[in-house]
């Protein structure tokens, strides 16, 4: 499912196609993109017993196409502010503690 990043950034409760129409679903603050979140009994029924499934909505981040240059320094301000954070994030993500190890060589 497609998020925008502020949305991700600060929590948003979006609208998520399913089988009955539109379910609502909260994005809690700091959500990272394919993260997957659980709508329990929200899925296809079962064809044994009739008993719905759960429905997993994984999260995309969507970029903004920065139109302005009021956009574009907003976004550097917030880069420069959480620089520290994104590289630990990324880290994380990663599986290390940082950069420094991984240069290449050997």
């Amino acid at each position: 499912m497609p998020v925008a990043v502020h949305e991700a950034a600060l929590g948003a409760k979006i609208d998520v196609p399913s089988l009955d129409g539109p379910a609502r679903l909260r994005v809690p603050p700091g959500t990272q993109s394919g993260q997957r979140f659980r709508l329990r009994e929200r899925g296809v029924p079962s064809p044994r017993d009739g008993r719905r499934g759960d429905l997993v909505v994984e999260v995309t981040l969507v970029l903004p196409r920065l139109l302005d240059e009021r956009s574009k320094e907003l976004l550097r301000e917030f880069g420069r502010i959480n620089a520290d954070n994104v590289r630990d994030a990324l880290s994380a993500s990663q599986g290390h503690k940082g950069y420094e190890g991984h240069k290449g060589g050997g």
